[in-house]
């Protein structure tokens, strides 16, 4: 065995909790190593890096934080790998149809959300790239956007939601750090992804990337009948399917200086005004008061008493037309404070939605 036979881009199948793809290369005679975050698409910083015949080891930092360790060996054409967190994994080699290595491609995709995100990564494999993809994690259409420090945003989901644990701040390291080519997604009918597009405009500044915008977009579908039609209008990436999305590989585009300034004045505005909501009007995002869903989840509310979810989906469903507006927790906090004012009464504890009931006082 000799250590060319390590050479090539080494993925784990469909094993979507597996640390990283690993990319192994030669360079000048030298063994190069890079390690890629599957959920996020980050680049880990490669230091220890010793091999012999038999064997490779290195530690991948991570923006987190985090450290880990790599052991990796081959077995009949795989790659054994050995990690501090996890158990053994088999990874294969990515290859072309030809037999030709893939490499990592250097773009980066930034998805406004984990299920953007999820659905691109699909996407991207089905289409055979090797693009990369870094989910935004964070909402930013609610709390306060004051603070440029993202600890602020996780101390606020937090005081809400014990369980909340999120590393905001990896994100944009890595969106500042790399080197990579950035295409930003976004869909501005979501007042979520479109709060994450403003923010990130601003702090982008004058950094290169371009930009897909699903807003509006009426993608090929094919009748029962196997008459085509096209889709109704797109509000959010994350509301697309793997196969639409792939349909808009390679039409991104550069933003005009104009926009990216009206992007940030406009991100700033909201800022400065730091509501607790923020919605999509037909003139863009606005900020709104803490009230602003409350006579919605009141509508669905009645004299008998419901559960607290259903109350919630009622009320985002009944919202979903022509904006999406609002997630679930946040409206939760909305049940919650409508209890503590007496506008509905609850059976149990509101801020257990499957279990509490709700309904409005006689």
């Amino acid at each position: 065995m000799q250590i060319e036979d390590f050479v090539g881009r080494w993925i784990a199948g469909n094993d979507r909790h597996t640390t990283a793809t690993i990319e192994i290369n030669i360079v000048d005679g030298d063994l190069v190593v890079s390690a890629i975050k599957r959920s996020s698409g980050e680049l880990a910083k490669i230091q220890g890096l010793s091999y012999g015949n038999d064997e490779v080891r290195f530690a991948a930092h991570w923006s987190s934080g985090q450290i880990t360790a790599y052991r990796l060996l081959l077995s009949d054409g795989q790659l054994v790998v050995h990690s501090t967190f996890s158990d053994t994994k088999y990874f294969t080699r990515d290859v072309n149809s030809d037999g030709t290595h893939k490499w990592r491609s250097g773009i980066l995709h930034i998805a406004p959300g984990s299920s953007a995100g999820g659905s691109l990564r699909q996407a991207l494999r089905t289409s055979g790239r090797t693009d990369d993809v870094i989910s935004f994690r964070d909402d930013l259409s609610c709390g306060p956007i004051d603070s440029q420090e993202s600890s602020a945003r996780a101390r606020w989901w937090a005081s809400m939601y014990d369980e909340y644990d999120d590393d905001f701040e990896g994100f944009w390291k890595q969106i500042m750090s790399t080197s990579d080519r950035l295409i930003v997604w976004v869909g501005r009918h979501s007042a979520q992804e479109h709060a994450f597009f403003l923010a990130l405009v601003d702090r982008l500044g004058d950094r290169p990337y371009d930009i897909i915008d699903v807003t509006g977009l009426q993608m090929p579908l094919t009748r029962p009948d196997g008459k085509p039609r096209l889709s109704n209008p797109k509000q959010a990436v994350s509301l697309m399917s793997e196969t639409e999305l792939a349909l808009l590989f390679g039409t991104e585009r550069a933003m005009t200086s104009q926009e990216r300034e009206d992007a940030a004045r406009h991100w700033r505005n909201l800022k400065s005004e730091n509501a607790p909501f923020r919605i999509v009007k037909d003139s863009g995002l606005v900020s709104a008061s803490a009230d602003v869903f409350d006579e919605l989840l009141l509508e669905r509310a009645s004299k008998d008493w419901r559960k607290v979810a259903r109350v919630i989906a009622e009320t985002m469903g009944h919202n979903m037309e022509p904006y999406i507006q609002v997630g679930d927790l946040m409206l939760l906090t909305r049940i919650v404070a409508l209890v503590d004012q007496g506008k509905l009464m609850a059976h149990g504890d509101p801020w257990m939605m499957r279990k509490c009931e709700v309904r409005l006082p006689d």
